[in-house]
């Protein structure tokens, strides 16, 4: 079947949701490219669509590589080529910089996304790849397999971790739990596994579906896994227990793809009946079923923001379904607390800074007459809700520590908070975490630099360590001592958190203009770097 067709990247303004099942019936209209570009050529099925975490990027995988498109404008931005058949598969990194790829050529490989060069190839398996995701720290990247495997591969040096042995057949996806502890697969055997990402051991084995199982993917909340098979059917099934919660029956065919949205309040499946199906997650019930492919959808990615769905088919399309937020928007409205008209940290920040006052506040989200940990939870669910992910808001390093953040997620574990908007902003700041705890401890660049007569020295703290800044002259004598203290892992970078040096020495005396050194010392770590003072 494999053919080759014009590649069209279509925008189909649809309405908004119902509760009651209804097709789509709106027109289907050519993206508007830049400078009256027409929309581009491309070859061959579409095997699968994904959305960079910042939702200005679409990935498209197809029987000639990869395709990079603008996701506002369809405009093509780059072609990535290597794989030496087809590409099944493809995942973005959380930061956004690195794409995997799985293919029929039987390796995973790692993309720039800037650039398009190949970062690394991964070998092991001896089957197509069909099924490829990062898990959420970036640090690891599960693959599934015709062979009937799934292997977790280290990304920096692209070294296998664990190879999951279990399925009787063919693997056909992986998804990892948003608390990267858990990996869920689905096989031709018809079953769903569930795997401990740290010993490499089944956790549980999901059976009800009748036939293969060609997708899994875990909701927001890690609480549910929605599964699409080929006996026509989609399920939802409580990841604690592995009991089946709801089946979804209408689909006419086999169901290849399945996706939440980022509320967790919809799934999107696609289907050998060439149509895609949104159904509420609370009830089972269909909400809506788009028509516009004329072929099965092998793909279904909702935008970050939720108002988006991509989905790409075996007839050589991808198009682009505008869908409006269906829940939680009274919560995303008190969860702005500054009442700017948008929910972000600041929010977040006027909460915490409020948190045990009493009486009437826009920070008593809640409404109960005080403002506290579950306040707090609440506009993260709401974070989480408008956002991707909560790198994409570059101020949380600014306004927000470390210390801070793991003291509210322990607070709010110790509380029996089980809405799914409190659980969405347990979930959040557990990212959020995880985003705010550098990697490896660095030492930056100075600020200014040259400077006169004051500059700020910033640095990273992987772990907690007590820290000292030695500055030198040119000649190696000693200048100054900073003794900084006992230190918590986090980012010491702006002016209220870098080390701050006054230009003078230990006397009390201006320095003269020219070249000094810096030396940071933390734990067993130390850095040296030079810096300018210009008069």
């Amino acid at each position: 079947m494999k053919t080759t067709l014009i590649f069209r990247l279509f925008l189909l303004a649809v309405s908004l949701f119902t509760f009651l099942p209804h097709t789509a019936t709106a027109d289907i209209t050519k993206w508007s490219l830049p400078d009256g570009a027409v929309a581009r050529l491309g070859k061959g099925t579409i095997d699968d669509v994904t959305y960079s975490p910042d939702g200005k990027l679409l990935a498209v995988a197809s029987e000639i590589g990869i395709w990079l498109y603008d996701a506002h404008n369809g405009q093509e931005l780059n072609l990535i080529v290597g794989h030496t058949d087809e590409v099944y598969s493809v995942s973005f990194s959380p930061d956004g910089k690195t794409i995997a790829s799985g293919s029929t050529d039987n390796t995973v490989r790692l993309w720039d996304v800037q650039t398009g060069i190949e970062k690394l190839k991964l070998t092991g398996h001896w089957d197509r790849v069909y099924s490829v995701h990062f898990s959420p720290d970036g640090q690891t990247i599960a693959s599934g397999s015709w062979d009937g495997t799934v292997r977790l591969w280290d990304v920096q040096t692209g070294l296998k971790k664990l190879k999951l042995i279990g399925h009787t057949d063919r693997v056909y996806s992986v998804h990892f739990s948003p608390d990267g502890q858990t990996i869920a697969s689905g096989s031709w055997d018809g079953t769903v596994r569930l795997w401990d990402v740290q010993t490499g051991l089944k956790k549980l084995k999901l059976i009800g579906h009748t036939d293969r199982v060609y997708s899994v993917h875990f909701s927001p909340d890690g609480q549910t896994i929605a599964s699409g098979s080929w006996d026509g059917t989609v399920r939802l099934w409580d990841v604690q227990t592995g009991l089946e919660r709801q089946k979804l029956t209408e689909h006419t065919d086999g169901v290849i793809n399945v996706s939440f949205s980022p509320d967790g309040q919809t799934i999107a499946s696609g289907s050998e009946d060439n149509t895609i199906r949104l159904w509420d997650v609370q009830t089972g019930i269909e909400k809506q079923k788009l028509i516009g492919h004329t072929g099965g959808v092998y793909s279904v990615s909702f935008s970050p923001d939720g108002q988006t769905i991509a989905s790409g088919s075996w007839d050589g399309t991808v198009l682009l379904w505008r869908v409006m937020p269906t829940g939680d928007v009274t919560f995303q409205r008190k969860g702005d607390v500054n009442g700017d008209g948008i929910v972000n940290i600041q929010d977040l920040v006027l909460v915490a800074a409020k948190l045990g006052q009493t009486g009437t506040s826009s920070a008593d989200v809640n409404g109960d007459g005080q403002v506290n940990i579950q306040d707090l939870v609440l506009v993260a669910g709401a974070l989480g809700t408008s956002a991707a992910a909560p790198s994409l808001h570059p101020q949380a390093i600014k306004m927000l520590t470390v210390t801070e953040v793991k003291q509210w997620v322990s607070a709010a574990q110790q509380l029996d908070l089980t809405d799914i908007m409190s659980q969405r902003g347990i979930l959040f700041l557990q990212q959020l975490l995880i985003v705010l705890t550098p990697k490896e401890t660095v030492l930056l660049a100075n600020y200014p630099n040259p400077f006169n007569p004051e500059t700020w020295i910033p640095y990273h703290l992987a772990k907690d360590a007590d820290v000292t800044l030695h500055i030198y002259a040119v000649n190696g004598t000693l200048v100054r001592t900073l003794t900084l203290g006992h230190q918590l892992a986090g980012m010491y970078q702006n002016r209220s958190r870098a080390a701050y040096w006054d230009g003078k020495n230990e006397f009390g005396e201006k320095v003269a203009s020219g070249l000094y050194f810096y030396r940071l010392t933390a734990g067993d770590f130390s850095a040296t770097r030079k810096m300018l003072i210009r008069k």
